[in-house]
């Protein structure tokens, strides 16, 4: 069990996960991703805290948030609102490292506690990466690509314990966390409604 209460850095940093999934465009124009107002830890703050006193030659990357799951465990969040092309999904893997090393050292815990206790969710933009071949390829070797199918698919997987994990990341499922998710925003907030 890990409670992110214990630890000020964490309490210092709490926001909505609304805000921890903001995306501004380079034209200045700010859009959020999710509208929920559940509590989070901003992990991109937690991550400029911890390196601040640290004389390091590169700054690390890290998750957008973390959110306990009411079970006792932990889940990272990424949002990514763009295409998710290789260089995308390479950058969402070292974040994945990243984080995990400055969180476990802030709570002193190792890789074993975090296949315990966390869970890792990307939420990605579901009308920008309609056309992905990393996207298709998933849904093709599950179902046939049609939208009622999919749907319909997906609710049959949720039964049979089998979802889609795109962009490769579930390398890190019973590696790094017990369970590694890729949701559309959508199927996000109603994950997020039901913890």
């Amino acid at each position: 069990m890990i409670d992110l209460s214990k630890y000020q850095i964490f309490h210092s940093h709490m926001c909505t996960l609304k805000e921890t999934s903001l995306d501004t465009k380079d034209d200045g124009t700010k859009i959020y991703m999710v509208e929920s107002t559940r509590q989070a830890v901003n992990f991109d703050d937690v991550k400029d805290e911890y390196i601040k006193d640290l004389k390091i030659n590169e700054v690390p990357k890290s998750n957008d948030a973390i959110i306990e799951d009411g079970k006792g465990g932990i889940i990272f969040i990424e949002f990514k609102n763009g295409y998710m092309d290789k260089a995308k999904q390479f950058a969402v893997r070292k974040k994945i490292y990243d984080s995990l090393l400055i969180f476990t050292d802030i709570v002193s815990a190792g890789i074993q506690e975090m296949r315990l206790y966390a869970e890792y969710i990307l939420v990605y933009n579901e009308k920008v990466n309609a056309g992905n071949p990393d996207v298709i390829r998933e849904q093709k070797r599950h179902v046939q690509p049609s939208v009622s199918f999919d749907y319909i698919a997906k609710e049959i997987g949720r039964y049979a314990k089998d979802e889609y994990v795109c962009f490769g990341i579930n390398i890190f499922e019973n590696y790094c966390f017990r369970k590694v998710h890729t949701y559309t925003e959508q199927e996000f907030e109603k994950y997020v409604q039901n913890l």
